[in-house]
C-alpha cells in the first residue's frame, strides 16, 4: 500500500507536556459531580431570570413536558455533554466553543422558522455557554493551546496559533461552509421537509428569502467557534509516541494487522486530534439538536428532529474535513 506522509519532526521525541493545572482544591472524586451540579444550577438560575425577556416568544412554540423521561432525558444529556468535556480533557474555552456549535442549530430553528426574536436566540446561547464555561474555568485551568504565555515545549506552532489573520481566515472559511450548506438546503430539500415533519411552523420566509452573504455572516460566530474547537487544538498538538511508532512502520516487514492499523489510524497526533474533535462535534450536534427539538418544540415529528439534526452533524463533519485539508501540508497535519 502507499505509505502516508510522515510528520516532518516525528523522528524526535516530543518534549513532555505539563498536565493541566487544577486550581480548585476540591477532591478529585467530587470534581465532576460538582461540575454537573454547578452548571445545572447556574443554567436554571439564568434561564429563570431571563424568562421575563423571552417568554412571549417561546410561549406558542414550547410543548409542555409532563413525562418524566422528557425532563430526565434532557438532564441526562446535559450531564453527558459535561462528561464529554471533562473526560475529553477539554478546558473552559473548548467546551464553550463546543456549546456554541452544538446548541446553535436548535435556536437557529426557532429564530428562522418560529418567529422567535434573534435576541432571544443569542440570550439562550449566552446562557448555555456561561453555564458550561464558568464551572469549567473554576475546576480546570486553560490548556496550553489557549494560553498566550505557553512555551514551545508545551504546544506546537506557537507563532501560528497566535497569528490573528490565520484565525480570521479559518473562522471565515468555517462560517462559509456552514452558510453554503444551510443556504443550499434552503434552496432545495429543506422547506418541503419542514412542512411535512414540523407541524405549526410560523414562517418559511427565512428559507425562501435568504441570501447567501447574509447567511454566511450569521454564522461568523460559529465559524470562530469551529476554528477554536477544531483547528487550533489540532495545530498545537505535539507529536507523541504513536507518531514515533508510525514513523518506524515498514510495509515490507509489517504484519497484515500492523498494515491495516497503519492505514486506518496511522495519522499524526494533529490529524488524530482533529478527527476525534470532529466526531465529538458531529455527535453532540446531532444529539443536542435532535433531543431538544423533539422534546421541547410543539408539533415536531421524530423524523423531523432526526433530519434537522443530521443536517447539522453532516455540516460539522464537512467543516472538520475542510479544516483538515487546509492544514494538510508538510509539518502541520500530516
Amino acid at each position: 500500500m502507499v505509505r502516508r506522509k510522515q510528520l516532518a519532526n516525528a523522528s524526535a521525541p516530543a518534549e513532555p507536556v505539563p498536565p493541566l493545572k487544577q486550581p480548585s482544591r476540591i477532591p478529585n472524586i467530587l470534581r465532576f459531580p460538582t461540575l454537573v451540579f454547578t452548571s445545572m444550577v447556574l443554567s436554571s438560575a439564568l434561564y429563570s431570570f431571563s424568562s421575563q425577556f423571552g417568554a412571549g416568544d417561546l410561549a406558542g412554540v414550547m410543548k409542555r413536558r409532563d413525562e418524566w423521561w422528557e425532563i430526565g432525558g434532557l438532564l441526562a444529556w446535559k450531564a453527558i455533554e459535561l462528561g464529554i468535556g471533562w473526560w475529553g480533557e477539554y478546558d473552559a474555552w473548548d467546551l464553550g466553543s463546543l456549546t456554541v456549535l452544538s446548541h446553535m442549530p436548535y435556536l437557529y430553528l426557532l429564530t428562522t422558522f418560529y418567529a422567535v426574536r434573534p435576541t432571544t436566540m443569542w440570550l439562550g446561547i449566552a446562557i448555555d455557554v456561561a453555564s458550561t464555561y464558568f464551572p469549567f474555568a473554576l475546576l480546570r485551568d486553560s490548556s496550553p493551546v489557549h494560553r498566550a504565555e505557553a512555551s514551545k515545549g508545551e504546544v506546537a506552532n506557537r507563532s501560528i496559533l497566535s497569528n490573528s489573520p490565520i484565525k480570521f481566515y479559518t473562522s471565515l472559511l468555517a462560517a462559509a461552509v456552514y452558510g453554503v450548506v444551510i443556504y443550499g438546503s434552503f434552496r432545495s430539500w429543506l422547506p418541503a421537509y419542514l412542512i411535512v415533519h414540523f407541524e405549526g411552523l410560523k414562517d418559511l420566509s427565512g428559507a425562501h428569502e435568504a441570501a447567501l452573504p447574509g447567511v454566511i455572516v450569521g454564522f461568523l460566530i460559529s465559524g470562530y467557534a469551529a476554528q477554536s474547537f477544531l483547528f487550533m487544538p489540532a495545530l498545537g498538538a505535539k507529536p507523541d509516541a504513536h507518531d514515533l511508532k508510525m514513523a518506524e512502520f515498514d510495509p515490507e516487514t509489517a504484519t497484515l494487522g500492523q498494515t491495516i492499523w497503519y492505514n486506518v489510524w496511522g495519522y499524526s497526533k494533529r490529524s488524530r486530534t482533529l478527527i476525534k474533535r470532529t466526531a465529538t462535534l458531529a455527535l453532540t450536534s446531532a444529539m443536542q439538536t435532535g433531543l431538544r427539538t423533539y422534546i421541547t418544540v410543539e408539533g415536531v415529528e421524530f423524523a423531523g428532529a432526526v433530519g434537522w439534526a443530521a443536517m447539522w452533524a453532516s455540516t460539522a463533519t464537512l467543516v472538520g474535513g475542510i479544516l483538515w485539508w487546509v492544514g494538510d501540508v508538510d509539518g502541520v497535519f500530516n
